[in-house]
């Protein structure tokens, strides 16, 4: 099993919030209607806002359509599928509500992932269906109607492998969402159609089969063709003890690797993370200390108080409402020892928020230069948000609270566009080949 499969299965767990509180519950419809009306007031109050759509008609029919719904009882996992269309509007992938999951949630023993409007199977903890096998219909619903449902939860609507990333991961929970302790899988594989009933296990049974069949691994790694190294960076969310590892990996690389004279840093379907980790590794490839302006606008509101605080405003009840305008820098640190090589960002269509800044500071800079699939998205997005709680559906809403861009161009346009076809996604995906990469290496051994 190749490296970037293993990468992908961690990601796949470690994306998902784990909740001690039990779901299955049925809250009054006064709570949820007090919880939901909470919801709106922080999305008028707090919300950035950037598209300016909490205003418009449309976003108030949809919040009276939900009003609607919520009339009955509801668990926490039926009050998330009423309420998701809201943040599936805003099309603001930090602006969320959190999946109500916990260890005893019901999942697939497999990866099921959603490439170009198809299922495929990624990683199998069964061994009659094996990896590739495109799934056809599950418990005679067709691919194509499953992702048409599961497309209203996610908070992305752009064609990317974000969304593939969002819907793939409901639909390796539809045991939870249908509420089924198996279900039938129709499968094809080399050309052979068949059907098996599968049955569902939790969360925890998964991720205890997972690291048994030791395919887990962190979302960071490296390995060497040749003289050209390839980092790979699946996710910038990296904090706590994890970040100290990471530090030192990364220390570890550069150190023992001096003779490199080319790195490929992976960021495909790198979703963004933490600013502290991006500045880690842009701190390598610097000589001289490089301060990066950014400009960020935040909303003045009482539940902004924190955000508030970080660009030195304190909230002024007086201007409730105002946006607020300023600057300010990412000083980003040369890191010894620093790679004084050619450095090429291989990237996705669907690379957002820590990922894109990322991509964006490298080509802006002159620090490498960028391969890949052009991203649909910009450095300038929504950030600095705060975790609301919900105190009777006891989860979370995450709503930000500004908006950053740079003074350059945001778009980033790739230095060699390479598009990935749908065999070389699930090639990539499955761990069997990864042929965009290999198309890389060339590339770099002919300049």
């Amino acid at each position: 099993m190749k490296k970037s499969l293993k990468v992908l299965i961690v990601l796949f767990l470690t994306s998902v919030v784990f909740i001690s509180s039990i779901f299955a519950a049925k809250i009054e419809p006064e709570k949820l209607q007090r919880d939901f009306e909470f919801i709106i007031a922080l999305l008028k109050e707090a919300y950035i806002d950037p598209n300016g759509l909490v205003k418009s008609p449309e976003f108030a029919e949809i919040v009276d359509d939900v009003r609607r719904k919520l009339n009955k009882p509801m668990d926490s996992f039926e009050f998330f599928k009423a309420v998701s269309p809201i943040f599936h509007y805003l099309n603001d992938y930090h602006c969320s509500i959190e999946l109500p999951i916990s260890n005893d949630s019901q999942i697939f023993p497999m990866t099921l992932y959603v490439i170009d409007n198809n299922i495929y199977v990624v990683f199998s903890l069964i061994e009659n269906i094996p990896i590739k096998s495109k799934v056809l219909a599950i418990d005679g619903i067709p691919s194509a109607q499953i992702i048409k449902e599961f497309e209203q939860y996610t908070i992305t609507k752009d064609n990317s492998s974000r969304k593939e990333h969002e819907i793939s991961r409901y639909i390796n929970l539809i045991p939870s969402f249908w509420n089924k302790k198996s279900a039938e899988i129709e499968f094809e594989y080399n050309g052979s159609i068949k059907r098996k009933n599968i049955k569902a296990i939790t969360m925890k049974e998964y991720r205890r089969k997972v690291q048994e069949s030791k395919k887990s691994k962190l979302p960071y790694e490296f390995e060497r063709k040749g003289n050209i190294g390839i980092l790979r960076i699946g996710s910038f969310s990296i904090k706590g003890n994890l970040f100290v590892d990471f530090r030192e990996f990364l220390n570890t690389v550069f150190r023992e690797n001096k003779d490199m004279t080319d790195l490929v840093v992976d960021i495909r379907r790198n979703f963004g993370g933490k600013p502290q980790s991006v500045i880690e590794v842009l701190g390598h490839f610097v000589n001289k200390e490089l301060s990066v302006k950014r400009r960020v606008k935040v909303k003045n509101s009482k539940y902004n108080i924190q955000a508030l605080a970080g660009i030195g405003v304190r909230y002024d009840t007086n201007t409730d409402g105002r946006v607020i305008e300023t600057t300010y820098s990412w000083i980003i640190t040369p890191r010894s020892p620093v790679f004084n090589g050619k450095v090429w960002v291989l990237v996705d269509n669907g690379i957002a928020s820590a990922a894109i800044t990322f991509a964006s500071i490298v080509q802006s800079y002159g620090i490498g230069r960028i391969i890949g699939e052009r991203p649909i998205y910009s450095s300038h997005f929504t950030m600095g948000g705060i975790n609301h709680y919900l105190p009777n559906m006891k989860i979370y809403v995450y709503i930000p609270a500004a908006i950053t861009s740079y003074s350059s161009p945001n778009r980033v346009i790739p230095d060699y566009e390479l598009t990935m076809t749908t065999e070389e996604r699930l090639e990539w995906l499955t761990g069997v080949s990864d042929l965009v990469l290999e198309k890389v290496i060339k590339i770099i051994k002919n300049k």
